[in-house]
C-alpha cells in the first residue's frame, strides 16, 4: 500500500493549491502521485449530464463503469462509506504516495494548513505532522520545501 498525507485544514485555505502544487513537484521528482478527496456533504456529481455513463447512473445502476485504452472510472453507489485504507489499498496500489484532501478523523500523518494554533490543535488529533503550513501567503515558491518535507516522511 502507499503512503498517505493528509491535507487537512478549515475550507477556504489553499489546501487544492497546495495539493496541486505537490503533485506537480513530486511528479517532477519521480514519484507516482495519486489524489484522493474526501467529499463529507453527502451525495455528489462527477459524471456529466447526458452522457452513457450519466444516464446508466439516472436509469438506477449500482455501479457504473468506464473503460478507455488510457483511463478507467468506476462510480459505485454505497451503503456506507469506505475507509481511506481500504479505498487506498484497491485503488492506489501502484502510486507510491497518495495525498488525500481532507479525512480529518483518518489517523493518517497529515501536512495541517493553518494560520492559528488554535486551527492546528484542531486538526493534529494526535497523528503525525508532516508539515504546518501558514494559509497566509502561501506561494509556489513553497512547494519545493513542503515536497522535501514529505519525502523526509516518506523516507522514515
Amino acid at each position: 500500500m502507499p503512503q498517505v498525507v493528509c491535507i487537512v485544514g478549515k475550507s477556504k485555505t489553499d489546501k487544492t493549491f497546495l495539493m496541486e502544487g505537490l503533485i506537480c513537484e513530486l511528479k517532477k521528482r519521480g514519484l507516482s502521485v495519486g489524489a484522493l478527496k474526501h467529499h463529507t456533504h453527502g451525495d455528489f456529481e462527477i459524471d456529466i449530464e447526458g452522457k452513457d455513463t450519466w444516464k446508466y447512473a439516472k436509469a438506477g445502476a449500482d455501479t457504473v463503469a468506464i473503460s478507455s485504452p488510457v483511463k478507467f472510472a468506476v462510480i459505485k453507489n454505497v451503503e456506507e462509506e469506505a475507509g481511506i485504507d481500504e479505498i487506498c489499498g484497491r485503488y492506489f496500489s501502484q502510486n507510491n504516495i497518495v495525498l488525500a484532501d481532507g479525512f480529518t478523523l483518518s489517523g493518517k500523518p497529515r501536512i495541517i494548513v493553518a494560520d492559528t494554533t488554535d486551527d492546528v490543535s484542531i486538526f493534529e488529533n494526535g497523528c503525525n505532522v508532516v508539515a504546518l503550513v501558514g494559509k497566509s501567503g502561501m506561494s509556489p515558491g513553497d512547494i519545493p520545501a513542503i515536497a522535501d518535507k514529505v519525502l523526509d516522511f516518506m523516507e522514515e
